[in-house]
């Protein structure tokens, strides 16, 4: 009788990665959109992703997820481990939360979700590279995110022991 140990190493990286899926997914963003993003995480071309919803043409609620690609690659442990407090498989509660609450603020005021990215810098200043990008993460090159209809309350906090991820919420509701 043989016996085998199989081991995951889950890393940061894919545990950046995963942060946003489960964020979209909970506030019930499309697997096709989903996937688009989750991808463009995977290969470090944004730093920010946001979720939105508009009334009148004006932005009233946002859930923003900003990427610190620096503090990630100054983490000296590769390996990450989801088995904490709060966590459920490999969502964190401020994911699971904010993606939740997106998505019955979505339902309760009868808007559609949308979403948001921001490249990274380095993407941001080569607009040829810029504009080839955007088409496989599902936006629009020079698009914009609506204004607000006032000044938003904001609450930002950052991802538990995953500091290289911030999540921030901001309101007009």
């Amino acid at each position: 009788m043989s016996t085998y140990t199989y081991t995951n190493a889950y890393t940061r990286a894919r545990a950046v990665v995963d942060q946003v899926d489960v964020l979209f997914s909970e506030a019930g963003i499309g697997d096709d959109c989903k996937s688009k993003i989750c991808q463009a995480v995977q290969q470090r071309w944004l730093e920010a992703v946001g979720l939105y919803l508009e009334r009148n043409g004006n932005r009233v609620y946002e859930v923003e997820a900003r990427i610190n690609w620096s503090a990630h690659s100054d983490q000296a442990e590769l390996d990450f481990s989801a088995d904490l407090p709060g966590w459920e498989n490999i969502g964190s509660p401020e994911a699971i939360i904010l993606g939740r609450r997106f998505a019955a603020i979505a339902r309760e005021q009868g808007l559609s979700p949308r979403y948001w990215v921001r490249f990274t810098a380095a993407i941001r200043s080569n607009p040829a590279e810029h504009q080839r990008l955007c088409p496989l993460v599902g936006v629009v090159f020079n698009g914009r995110v609506p204004d607000w209809n006032g000044t938003p309350r904001t609450h930002s906090i950052p991802l538990q022991d995953l500091a290289e991820i911030g999540v921030s919420e901001r309101s007009t509701l």
